[in-house]
């Protein structure tokens, strides 16, 4: 995964290309609803139905011949804004149509389409408001669903931008953040959430996340905003650590979904989440080339490979030094690339190092002096060894 310079953004979900000005579009009918209404009071009164658009072209029929011709005793209905009976002589004379009742759906107290059922109106009449109701509480169904996704896609969206900091922010933002409910005063804190298979994680996770809690779904991972406990203004990290671990466990175990996650610190303030995201996005780039077996990684464990990531990002990596290549230049067997690392590992106590390497304390003795040979960097001080360190985690998280 790519890690993107300071100041740039990531990219965007692909949702609805959203001005914060207007609020939820109406929707009004559309051929699969409409076929949907018609199909539905068939079986309630087992009678043909029509469903005609705003303009009177039938959208949804029990007859698919009749699909797309306009309905004259439709048109009537929406300019009268009232029901309209047709008897056999009208159906002869009108254009499109057959005996029957046809009755307005109303929403939102406007006729927005026409709903039509084919028979003799003295026997069906008694069916009309039946299936008039019917039509409506469909529609207006269909509508609510079509509004909470919007919500949930705006919300997801409007998470989006607030990854990429504040400053850019249009001034609707916050009035659509707070018409959502998204309080951004709750402290909260990033994980990123990667695994094989997104979509299945994203609804599962999605069901585990507070009221609260803010996600977005990205092609290479999901960005998570999970509230944070604080006590005297200090993030608890041990609830946060807990929940991680748990999500972790139950993908594995009872999804068989591998994962990895990212952690953030947390940070005061709305600006404080974009702080917290790009430290998880860091730290997920760095951490699954150095512990590519955890599934964890905790940003507070890694400041110092994420410096140096960054450092190099802007330039000035080059200063550390190329000791490192110098000493694989050198180093066919990597003998004392890993004498150096072990080194490292047990604090420079040489019989240990000794003892893991499976060596003499006079081979290791020679290897650390032929290191310094290459380097002129001493591993037995402290400030050579440090260099020697950033130079090897450097070349590892490049």
């Amino acid at each position: 995964m790519g890690i993107p310079p300071d100041n740039n953004e990531i990219d965007r979900p692909a949702f609805y290309s959203i001005d914060l000005k207007r609020g939820i579009p109406m929707r009004f009918l559309e051929p699969s609803l409409a076929q949907e209404i018609v199909n539905r009071t068939m079986n309630i009164i087992n009678r043909n139905i029509n469903v005609m658009n705003e303009k009177g072209v039938i959208i949804g029929s029990g007859d698919q011949t009749r699909i797309d011709s306009i309905h004259e005793g439709a048109v009537r209905v929406i300019e009268t804004q009232s029901g309209f009976e047709i008897c056999e002589l009208e159906a002869e004379q009108l254009h499109g149509v057959k005996t029957g009742i046809n009755l307005p759906i109303n929403f939102q107290d406007k006729v927005v389409g026409v709903i039509g059922i084919t028979g003799n109106p003295e026997e069906i009449r008694k069916y009309g408001e039946l299936v008039k109701m019917t039509a409506e509480m469909i529609l207006h169904k269909a509508v609510l669903i079509d509004e909470m996704r919007w919500d949930e896609r705006l919300k997801e969206e409007l998470t989006a931008q607030l990854l990429h900091g504040t400053e850019n922010l249009h001034p609707y933002y916050f009035e659509r953040v707070k018409r959502l409910g998204i309080d951004l005063a709750i402290p909260r804190v990033a994980i990123i959430l990667t695994v094989e298979n997104p979509s299945e994680a994203y609804k599962w996770i999605r069901d585990k996340l507070g009221k609260d809690d803010l996600y977005v779904m990205h092609s290479d991972y999901i960005v998570l905003l999970t509230k944070v406990d604080l006590k005297e203004s200090e993030w608890n990290v041990s609830n946060t650590l807990q929940q991680v671990e748990k999500w972790v466990i139950e993908l594995d175990k009872y999804r068989q979904i591998q994962c990895k996650m990212a952690i953030g610190t947390y940070h005061l303030g709305v600006e404080g989440i974009s702080k917290s995201y790009r430290e998880a996005i860091y730290t997920l780039h760095v951490a699954e080339k150095l512990d590519p077996f955890k599934g964890i990684y905790f940003y507070e464990e890694y400041k110092l490979p994420v410096f140096l990531l960054r450092a190099n990002q802007s330039g000035i990596g080059e200063e550390i030094g190329p000791y490192f290549q110098k000493l694989k230049q050198q180093d066919k067997n990597r003998e004392l690339l890993e004498t150096l690392k072990v080194y490292i590992e047990e604090n420079g106590e040489v019989n240990k190092v000794a003892e893991k390497l499976f060596i003499h304390r006079n081979t290791l003795r020679y290897r650390l002096e032929r290191i310094t040979d290459l380097t002129n960097k001493d591993p037995r001080k402290t400030k050579d060894l440090f260099d020697l360190y950033l130079s090897i985690l450097q070349n590892k998280i490049k």
